[in-house]
Parts: structure tokens; C-alpha cells; sequence
């Protein structure tokens, strides 16, 4: 073993009492008192592990350990420290502080690496006022200009700030996230190790479709112009069509009717659509069926609007070998898979070689306080990461 599983192990449970709610589970968003917390735990961890420790323009944490070469760029390796709502101890955490345990096992075992090595905590990955991704979005250099100065105001920003934050691709080798999967297809097939071979793209549409409101008891069925009616026939229509595909998914988490009366029938009724692939073409072509069936709706003014576009990225096959080979150099099973969800590594495979390494979840439970993997789980994956990491090393 490379790492030492009782210490990772217990600086990510310390880690994960920081902003938890017992018996509702994490409140650590980003630039709050408990997010800060949580950041301030991680830097002394860092100093006390004798890296160089430094936070940029948003708040991303970095801790640098020196290579043998200084002409080399850095190899990267970490995840996000804040939390979704009511969320668990691992989402973005397990990738930090597996990180920090690969670079003080390096240290203290004197194994050589020729590349610097960096840990980096990312802010804001789950979102908030500038959305999600936004430390490692930040560091990519992929904000859109102008940069909303009240929105990064409201969270104590400024756009200089946030410029200032930006990387230099060229001072970066590669970038490695380990993860939980936030899935049940580890656990299922009982496998120790998933490898991700590509990051699914991300689409989202406010939909509004108006009608007329009028008395539920006195207007008949066939009169009414019922927004709510016409929302969910079209939305019948849409699933039966993304029930025949198995290269998208898509939900509908956000619906709201207007006036909201139970003796009024619905003048308004509001939702929004995401819809997800591992390809862009996929993710238009749905999002131009989905308009097509809108556009049949004739009792209802209708409207789609675009909110969120991150397009799908692909990860460095040179990266996934790399783990394979960690993987099986202990003896634990893998596989290669997509991930359905995003993470910070996808801003930062638009700069940089990057990969993935998955850990099981235990029914498949993320983003919610019940969010548990077994604790060999959590050693196996960090010891995954320090040997995926030598492997870069070597082949960079």
C-alpha cells in the first residue's frame, strides 16, 4: 500500500462533520461560514503535510508538492469541497482529500516524482448564483465575458477576481478526479473500480406553456384552454419517445402551475427540461424533438428558452490506461464506463489531458444525507489514485 487508509479515512470523516445537520445531512454551499470551515480544515492538512499552499481570485484551494524536474508541469488531482443541499460526506470531498493523502504518502515514502504535484479543492462545483462548475470553470478560462459583476458581488466577487483565477493550460500535465459514482452499476456487478471514458454533456430549457384561467366547476372539459392539461400531454409524449433511446436521459425537476388553486383551472404552467448525453448532437437532436412536440400544443401559448449548455467531453484514453494498470497492479477488479453525472473534470478536459476514477455507492445513493461507500471502498479508490498518479508520472 502506497496510502495510509486509517489516516485518509479519518480526515474525511473529520472533514465530513464540518456543516453536517444530523438528520439532514450536509449544509456546506459555497462561501458560507461552513464552506470556509471546511476549506480552512483542508489548508492546515495541506501545511501540516509540508505542501505550498495557496487560494486564488474565487476561493479554489491548491497545495503543491515539488517534483524532481521544475521545467515540468504540474500533474493536478482533486475535486470540489462544497455540498448540494442536504447532501452526503463523499460528493466532491473524497477526491480532495485522496488527493492530499497521495501527496504526503509520496512525501514521506520518498517514492520520486518528476512532475510537481497539486491538490486542488474547487469551489462552487455544485452551483449557486454563477452556476455549477464554477471554481474549475474559473481556472479553465471558460466564464463567458462580461462577467456578471452583481451576481459575483452577491458572493463577495469581483470579475478581476475571477480573470485572475484563470490557468496557464501549459504549466498543467494532466488532471485525475477520484469520485463516488453516484450510481448503482459498481455496486451491482461487483466491481471495485470504474474508469470513465467521457463525461456526459448537460442541456437545460425553461418551458412555459399558457393557457386561460377560468372556474374549475363551471367551464366544461372541452372549453377549457388548461395549462396544465397541455403541459402533461406533451410531457407524455416526450417520455414515450426517450423511452426508446438509450443514448440520453432527461428529467423534469422544477414544475410549477399558476395560479395554483385547486377551484381555478391553470392559466400557466411552467417546468424545466434537462436533458444529458454523452454527445452534443444527441443532446440538440432531443432538444429539436422536444420543440417539435411543443409546437403541436393548440390550446397553449407556448415557449422554450435555453438555461444551461455544457457540452460533452471525452477523457484521455492514455489516462485510462494508466488507472487499468494501477488497478491492476492490486488486484482490484475495474471496468471502463461513462458517467452520467458531471464533475470538475469536465471544464478541465477542455485544457488538459484528463481522467476519472469511480468508487462504488452503496444503493447507488448520492446527493442526499444516505450517500454511503464502504470505507475499503474509499482506501481502495485513494490507493487507485496515488498509483494512477506514479503512472502519469512515468508516461508524460
Amino acid at each position: 500500500m502506497i496510502v495510509s487508509g486509517e489516516r485518509f479515512l479519518a480526515d474525511l470523516e473529520a472533514l465530513g462533520r464540518i456543516g453536517w445537520v444530523e438528520g439532514e445531512g450536509m449544509r456546506r454551499p459555497a462561501y458560507s461560514p461552513s464552506y470556509d470551515e471546511a476549506r480552512s480544515f483542508v489548508e492546515a492538512k495541506m501545511k501540516e503535510a509540508g505542501l505550498a499552499v495557496r487560494v486564488d481570485g474565487v476561493g479554489n484551494l491548491f497545495g503543491r508538492l515539488e517534483g524532481s524536474d521544475p521545467s515540468l508541469p504540474a500533474i493536478m488531482s482533486g475535486s470540489h469541497l462544497d455540498a448540494v443541499p442536504g447532501g452526503g460526506k463523499y460528493d466532491g470531498p473524497l477526491g480532495v482529500m485522496a488527493a492530499l493523502e497521495t501527496a504526503r504518502s509520496v512525501a514521506e515514502r520518498g517514492i520520486p516524482l518528476r512532475h510537481p504535484f497539486e491538490v486542488v479543492g474547487f469551489t462552487a462545483e455544485e452551483g449557486g448564483e454563477m452556476g455549477g462548475t464554477f471554481g474549475s470553470r474559473a481556472l479553465a478560462g471558460l466564464l463567458e465575458e462580461p462577467l456578471p459583476e452583481e451576481k459575483l458581488a452577491a458572493i463577495g466577487l469581483t470579475p478581476e477576481m475571477v480573470r485572475s483565477s484563470r490557468a496557464n493550460p501549459s504549466k498543467i500535465a494532466c488532471y485525475l478526479e477520484l469520485h463516488i459514482e453516484q450510481g448503482p452499476f459498481l455496486e451491482r456487478r461487483g466491481i471495485s473500480i470504474g474508469i470513465p471514458t467521457g463525461i456526459v454533456g448537460i442541456s437545460r430549457y425553461s418551458v412555459r406553456l399558457a393557457g386561460e384561467a377560468n372556474h374549475a366547476g363551471t367551464t366544461p372539459m372541452k372549453e377549457r384552454r388548461d395549462a396544465m392539461r397541455e403541459a402533461a400531454e406533451l410531457l407524455s409524449e416526450w417520455f414515450a419517445w426517450t423511452d426508446s433511446r438509450d443514448d440520453l436521459v432527461c428529467n423534469v425537476g422544477v414544475f410549477s402551475l399558476r395560479p395554483g388553486a385547486a377551484a381555478i383551472v391553470p392559466d400557466r404552467a411552467e417546468f424545466t427540461l434537462e436533458i444529458r448525453s454523452l454527445k452534443d448532437s444527441v443532446m440538440d437532436e432531443a432538444a429539436g424533438v422536444f420543440r417539435a412536440f411543443l409546437g403541436k400544443r393548440t390550446r397553449a401559448a407556448v415557449s422554450m428558452e435555453p438555461l444551461v449548455w455544457k457540452g460533452a467531453v471525452d477523457l484521455s484514453p492514455m489516462l485510462q490506461d494508466a488507472a487499468e494498470k494501477a488497478c491492476g497492479e492490486m488486484g482490484a477488479s475495474c471496468v471502463r464506463m461513462p458517467s452520467g453525472a458531471s464533475h470538475d473534470a469536465n471544464p478541465m478536459a477542455r485544457i488538459t489531458p484528463t481522467g476519472m476514477l469511480f468508487v462504488p455507492s452503496m444503493g447507488g445513493i448520492s446527493h442526499a444525507k444516505g450517500e454511503k461507500t464502504a470505507p475499503d471502498d474509499l482506501v481502495r479508490g485513494a490507493e487507485a489514485l496515488a498509483r494512477t498518479v506514479l503512472e502519469a508520472d512515468r508516461r508524460l
